[in-house]
């Protein structure tokens, strides 16, 4: 098995930190493994990384801390996933961040960001225009907050134990044809089982309601049409399933703390798919 290394001078290139938030449906770098520190943060959809021999799920909310020389790759469910990738230098962390490091932690684990945290790193990354040693504030201060989360992790790991076909049905969802009109009732038609028994299960294996797990879904395909279209607000509404502008104004602003207008002026409708190198649930109509 080939393991191959990216290196810091090729992607730091003398920088303390490198970031980008992209949206990605696929890998394109493989099995490799890094001479710096790296962290992975997922804001909207799922993936699955592979860690030292372990998979480990993540979803919005997660991420994985990946110390010098652990081999992972990505893999992208469907409808992809966007995510927060941090760079941070050998010598920059060591310096600043290591004595924080627990002296023993398991980097195929997966760890959760607190809510309130992550609506200011979504919040922080949507303004594209942020000049650069701002940024390097923000870089400071995220990778102090997952420095901090790994050394005071109590948790019970979770394990990956969702169903196959919940999670089949889940990735099936993401098709327009499926969360549009009638969403609720197309969601039950295909998992097969009932909605009680439907909701039991996506409480327990998700911590959401079928109407919130579809209502998450449309609001990340309103994001990529905000991103990457000129369509009305309404168009983009009615197209996702939402049963009136109004409805989804609200519910986008609850989702995101944007209006739909703000997101767009602030994705410059080009996305916010960014990357810079820096030195030091309510439901819809259902």
């Amino acid at each position: 098995m080939e393991i191959s290394t990216v290196h810091e001078s090729q992607f730091l290139k003398g920088n303390d930190f490198h970031i980008f938030v992209l949206d990605k449906i696929e890998s394109v770098s493989g099995l490799h493994q890094h001479d710096y520190y790296e962290f992975t943060i997922v804001l909207t959809g799922s993936c699955r990384q592979d860690i030292n021999g372990k998979q480990v799920l993540l979803e919005r909310g997660d991420f994985a801390f990946i110390p010098l020389g652990s081999f992972h790759q990505t893999f992208y469910a469907p409808g992809g996933a966007r995510i927060l990738n941090m760079g941070i230098s050998r010598r920059y962390f060591e310096a600043q961040y290591l004595a924080l490091l627990p002296s023993c932690f398991v980097a195929s684990q997966r760890y959760h960001i607190a809510p309130d945290f992550l609506a200011y790193i979504e919040s922080t990354v949507s303004t594209i225009n942020i000049q650069v040693n701002e940024f390097d504030e923000f870089n400071k201060l995220l990778t102090f907050y997952i420095v901090n989360r790994l050394q005071h992790y109590k948790e019970t790991p979770r394990v990956d134990v969702i169903p196959r076909w919940l999670r089949k049905l889940i990735e099936d969802m993401h098709n327009k044809s499926q969360f549009g009109d009638n969403a609720l009732r197309n969601m039950i038609s295909l998992s097969g089982k009932t909605q009680s028994y439907l909701t039991r299960a996506t409480n327990r294996y998700y911590g959401k309601t079928p109407g919130q797990i579809i209502n998450e879904i449309r609001i990340n395909f309103c994001k990529k049409q905000l991103e990457t279209t000129n369509f009305s607000v309404g168009d983009i509404a009615f197209d996702a399933g939402f049963s009136s502008a109004g409805q989804f104004i609200n519910a986008f602003k609850r989702a995101t703390s944007f209006t739909p207008g703000h997101y767009r002026r602030r994705s410059g409708n080009g996305g916010f798919s960014i990357e810079l190198n820096a030195v030091s649930g309510t439901q819809g109509s259902l």
